[in-house]
């Protein structure tokens, strides 16, 4: 990827290809991203000389500008080493499409200031915007910004007084933030998700956009650019970030698992793991879930930009299945990993195996509200009783059945 010019476009082939060559240098770093609560230096120059961190980046300002997928099938490759270093490709690498939506001045501020940047973000906490000539000044504490330390700037939520949910995405440029370096999770620990925080800073006017202006179908910085990918509404979108990593670190638990496995032996009687007859049960259950999820993933990803490619909103009965598909999906490979580790004893609990690496990774990612049961489970419920989910875009009438035609010949119901 490094020898082609400035100008070339990969195919998203080649860029699975570029972090498949990647692998052995995500895997010896594994445990230092861990130590360090953050990625290495020399894992994020590797990722960007690949062209990873471009996926999403408007062609305007020297990005790949691609359609929406992309993101899914190059993260895979990485998380089977290491799944921070796949968060950070997934989720932090995609957040440059939250710039591409900002006004143009900000973008040319945003882009401008680093050819090859990274945007952090945070919604966990909570800023105050105070209104002053110009612009406003910010005060407030962030959460969970992952990558923050390798970022270019920040874009987090805020209000001003008068409202009670966050009314304005606001973009931060470096030095207007603090870094607190507080990220010790059990898993993903080398996503450096640390806290930042804003004492009286002005914010200019250009990069402070209002929530529903920013998260609608037309963002004032949607018509700079041709793809669509800036002018979706984004909330099911973002919802793909995690299969990729949550997928690929099940997949990379079970390449270990196996490769462990094959020359076990048993620490009482001698005898070989692999022949153990529940063993390979065990084995093949956790292979066909992740299968099962892999299959929902990419139908998933396809269908986002199928809806995207053709302008369609995503409203009503998709958003649900959206909703309680994807979490199932990312719940299955919880349970595939889960019983690989299991089964290891307390050989997968200790030191340093990939198995228990991988498996805290898949487990961390599945704690994220997008993948939460509840949360995703509940809207369907409520639907199928004719209660009120609380969405509009489910709400509104006439948005066609929530059953596709096999489940209601299952359940014999007229939905």
């Amino acid at each position: 990827m490094a020898a082609k010019s400035a100008s070339y476009i990969p195919s998203v082939d080649e860029l699975v290809t570029a972090a498949r060559d990647l692998v052995p240098l995500i895997k010896a770093s594994a445990n230092e991203a861990e130590d360090r609560r953050d990625l290495p230096q020399s894992s994020i120059d590797a990722l960007k000389t690949a062209g990873l961190h471009k996926i999403y980046m408007p062609r305007k300002y020297g990005g790949y500008e691609m359609d929406w997928g992309a993101h899914y099938a190059v993260s895979r490759e990485v998380a089977q080493a290491c799944g921070s270093t796949g968060w950070i490709v997934s989720l932090v690498f995609s957040h440059i499409m939250w710039a591409a939506r900002f006004p143009g001045e900000a973008q040319e501020e945003f882009f401008g200031s680093n050819p090859d940047p990274v945007l952090g973000t945070g919604s966990a906490g909570g800023g105050l915007l105070t209104p002053t000539e110009g612009g406003f000044i910010l005060n407030g504490r962030w959460g969970f910004v992952s990558g923050i330390n390798h970022a270019a700037g920040a874009m987090v939520v805020a209000k001003t007084e008068a409202d009670k949910l966050f009314s304005h995405f606001v973009m931060m440029m470096p030095g207007e933030y603090t870094v607190e370096n507080n990220w010790d999770a059990e898993g993903l620990r080398g996503t450096g998700s640390h806290h930042i925080k804003v004492t009286n800073q002005f914010i200019p006017a250009r990069r402070a956009v209002a929530r529903d202006d920013l998260l609608g179908r037309s963002p004032p910085g949607s018509k700079i650019h041709d793809s669509y990918v800036y002018k979706v509404r984004p909330a099911l979108y973002q919802k793909s970030w995690f299969p990729g990593v949550v997928l690929g670190t099940a997949m990379g638990a079970l390449n270990e698992y196996c490769a462990q496995t094959r020359s076990r032996i048993g620490q009482l009687f001698g005898e070989g793991i692999a022949e153990q007859v529940p063993v390979q049960i065990r084995l093949g259950e956790s292979m066909a879930e992740i299968d099962v999820a892999g299959q929902v993933f990419e139908n998933y990803v396809r269908f986002l930009h199928e809806k995207g490619k053709a302008g369609d909103d995503i409203v009503g009965p998709d958003i649900l299945r959206s909703r309680r598909t994807v979490t199932t999906a990312a719940h299955m490979c919880l349970s595939a990993v889960e019983r690989l580790s299991a089964m290891m004893g307390v050989t997968a609990q200790s030191g340093r195996n990939p198995v228990q690496r991988l498996f805290r990774d898949c487990r961390t990612v599945s704690t994220h509200i997008e993948l939460n049961w509840d949360h995703s489970m509940a809207p369907s419920g409520k639907y199928l009783l004719g209660l009120k989910t609380g969405d509009p875009l489910v709400d509104a009438p006439a948005q066609g059945p929530l059953l596709g035609a096999a489940t209601k010949a299952i359940l014999g119901t007229q939905v």
